[in-house]
C-alpha cells in the first residue's frame, strides 16, 4: 500500500535480517511478530510467522486494511479529484475504510497529501495515479489475511503482556515528514524500546538512534523524501535494542 515513509523499497534487503530474527524466535518457541506502526502494511506482508500483529494510531488506515482482508471487490477503479474533495470534506458520510482508501490516495501516499498527479514517460500523457495505488493495494491483499490488526498506540503494548515476539518499529523518523500531526515523544519511544526487549527482540528503523541500547546492524542508502527536486540520498538503518541487563 502506497504510504508515506513506506519500506517497501527497503524490504528485500531488511525483510530477511528480520525473518532470521523470526525463525529463531520459533525455533526457541517464540510467540510471534509484531509491528506497532505497520503503516502501509509493506514490511509485514512479507514476513513469515505463525502469529502476525500490526498496529497503528490511525483509525481509518486500520479500517482499510481490515476491509481489504475480507474483500477488495468494492473498491473502485479509481477515485476522481472531485471525489477527493468531497470526501475530504465530509468523512462522516462515508465508511472509514472507504475514508481511509481515498485519504491515502494522496501524494506520496501522505495523509490527504494532495490529489496525486503524474505523467507517463513522455511527460506529457497524465497517469491515472489512485488506480495504480488501488491497483497495488488490490495486489497486496493477500498477504495480509492472517494478519491481526489493531488500532492502538505503541506504548499500550506493555511487557507485561507481549513476551517473546519478535517487535519492528518504523516510528516517524526525526526531522521528516509525519505521518501523524501529533509531536512523537522520542525519549519515551527509546525507554519503551528498552523496556520490552528484556522479554522480546526488538527491531527500529531509524537515520539515527542513540548509542545507549542501540546497535546498528545493518545500513543502506536510499533516495528519500518527497521533493523530488532535492532528492539526496540518506542512510537508512536497522537497529536492535540490546536489552538491559536484569
Amino acid at each position: 500500500m502506497k504510504y508515506v515513509g513506506s519500506k517497501n523499497r527497503l524490504s528485500k534487503q531488511i525483510a530477511p535480517i528480520i525473518q532470521r530474527y523470526v525463525i529463531e524466535s520459533m525455533i526457541h518457541k517464540g510467540n510471534g511478530y509484531w509491528e506497532p506502526f505497520v503503516g502501509g502494511a509493506n514490511m509485514i506482508d512479507k514476513i513469515r510467522c505463525y502469529r502476525k500483529c500490526g498496529s497503528d494510531t490511525h483509525p481509518y488506515l486500520i479500517a482499510l486494511l481490515k476491509h481489504v482482508q475480507q474483500t477488495t471487490d468494492d473498491l473502485p477503479d479509481t477515485i476522481t479529484e472531485d471525489e477527493y474533495n468531497v470526501v475530504k470534506a465530509n468523512p462522516s458520510n462515508y465508511p472509514d475504510w472507504y475514508v481511509g482508501l481515498v485519504g491515502f490516495c494522496s501524494f506520496g501516499g501522505k495523509w490527504w497529501g494532495g490529489y496525486p498527479r503524474s505523467f507517463k514517460n513522455d511527460g506529457v500523457t497524465p497517469r491515472d495515479m489512485p488506480n495504480e495505488i488501488i491497483r497495488n493495494l488490490k495486489k497486496q491483499a493477500p498477504n495480509l489475511k492472517k494478519i491481526q490488526f489493531f488500532c492502538n498506540d505503541y506504548a499500550e503494548i506493555k511487557p507485561s503482556e507481549v513476551k517473546e515476539y519478535v517487535i519492528y518499529c518504523d516510528p516517524p523518523y526525526r526531522d521528516t515528514t509525519k505521518y501523524a500531526t501529533s509531536d512523537f515523544d522520542y525519549d519515551k519511544f527509546y525507554a519503551w524500546c528498552k523496556e520490552m526487549a528484556k522479554t522480546n527482540v526488538v527491531l527500529v528503523s531509524e537515520y539515527w538512534m542513540p548509542d545507549d541500547g542501540f546497535e546498528c546492524i545493518w545500513e543502506g542508502k536510499l533516495k528519500c523524501t518527497l521533493d523530488k527536486a532535492s532528492r539526496t540520498d540518506k542512510t537508512e538503518k536497522l537497529y536492535r535494542c540490546i536489552p538491559c541487563k536484569q
